[in-house]
């Protein structure tokens, strides 16, 4: 394992075991190394191809196209270099830490830094899948890995895009990789298993096929892997797709709304993005969001100037997801759910959104004079209200 891979951990669990002083230390240590491997394996590229004028701009490298389209097709081999897959890795790991450092503006800062750095490193390693099929299964999981790698790093750049209100430096037009393996293949606890179960196994299909599939008329849903890589891009979606999105959700066997279930709790936590973009086609308060721009207490001014909204059937749509989004913690407890591992902080991120329509919704159906009496659906979602509240 990569030295800024093993650092980053570190600093992470520091984070995580209440030691945040030091796993602050071991951020910028993890951070400084990994760049400096980005630099060292720079430096060999330009030594291998050095620059010797303008003309070269418009010529190739001797053989370098050649053998970077022969590396993608060749077969796999022994010698295929993961090290800058574990660096890629390290960078998520502290951008991820760095994202959520609190108080700490500075760190926050680090984590838009890196997410450019991540980004370059991410196309540099290639966003295309290989014709070939790894033959092992060491070699195998490598490849998987730096699949999800990838998909994971484009869904984090997403949840900054909600977060920090900035746009993605991957678009989903970029992605031409596979969706992840099932479960039950990638847990496979020797080459002789992994073997038997990936012979009978179809190949995942590809992340732009299932996307597609989204805003297509067909009765045909998305495989159960697509859950956790589909989510960030539906934001800006039709209702349709979300709904189809939603039908294969229900149908992925290992999907259920308890954050504790044996499968894991990703498919659990794609929904925060599902009752999210619901929301996002109703209103949109990501404008107000950037961390750079305003303190807290400007944060609430400018949420509290934005116009009200009118009442309508997106109003209450949006009221309705942000009350099956809230409902968990309420009926959990705060304070179960603020320590439970598996609940994931997307649900945190967008319970920003949820709580700000909820308000909108109620201030709507609660005035002094209505344009015109209550629909049976606004008294169905003020019914869930009091049921959870009281």
């Amino acid at each position: 394992m990569a030295p800024e891979l093993i650092m980053a951990i570190a600093a992470v669990g520091s984070q995580y075991c209440l030691e945040q002083h030091q796993g602050l230390k071991l951020f910028h240590v993890a951070r400084a190394i990994a760049l400096e491997q980005v630099r060292a394996r720079d430096s060999v590229k330009e030594h291998r191809y050095p620059f010797q004028g303008p003309a070269d701009c418009f010529s190739t490298p001797p053989n370098s196209a050649t053998e970077y389209a022969s590396g993608m097709h060749q077969s796999w081999s022994s010698s295929w270099d993961y090290a800058p897959v574990e660096t890629i890795q390290a960078l998520f790991f502290l951008m991820a830490m760095a994202t959520w450092g609190g108080e700490n503006r500075s760190l926050v800062r680090h984590a838009i830094a890196i997410q450019s750095v991540l980004a370059m490193l991410v196309r540099r390693d290639g966003l295309c899948e290989s014709i070939s099929t790894p033959p092992t299964w060491e070699e195998w999981a490598r490849a998987e890995s730096s699949r999800r790698t990838k998909l994971i790093s484009f869904s984090f750049f997403n949840l900054h895009s909600i977060v920090l209100n900035l746009p993605s430096p991957l678009m989903i037009s970029d992605l031409k990789l596979r969706l992840p393996c099932s479960e039950l293949e990638w847990k496979a606890s020797s080459s002789e298993a992994w073997q038997a179960i990936n012979h009978r196994s179809e190949q995942p299909p590809l992340f732009q096929d299932c996307f597609v599939l989204l805003f297509k008329d067909s009765d045909i849903t998305p495989p159960e892997s697509a859950d956790m890589e589909l989510a960030p891009g539906l934001s800006s979606s039709l209702r349709r797709a979300l709904k189809k999105w939603q039908n294969g959700w229900e149908l992925n066997s290992e999907s259920s709304l308890n954050p504790l279930n044996k499968h894991g709790p990703i498919a659990f936590n794609s929904t925060a993005l599902f009752h999210l973009a619901y929301i996002r086609l109703a209103v949109d308060i990501s404008s107000a969001r950037s961390p750079f721009e305003h303190d807290q207490i400007q944060f609430a001014m400018d949420l509290n100037s934005q116009p009200n909204l009118r009442r309508g059937s997106m109003l209450t749509l949006g009221a309705r997801h942000a009350i099956a989004a809230l409902c968990p913690p309420v009926q959990m407890g705060v304070h179960f759910v603020g320590r439970a591992p598996s609940w994931s902080v997307m649900h945190a991120v967008c319970s920003l959104d949820y709580a700000y329509i909820l308000n909108q919704f109620l201030q709507a159906v609660t005035a002094p004079s209505l344009d015109h009496p209550l629909e049976g659906e606004e008294q169905d979602v003020l019914a869930v209200i009091k049921r959870n509240t009281t």
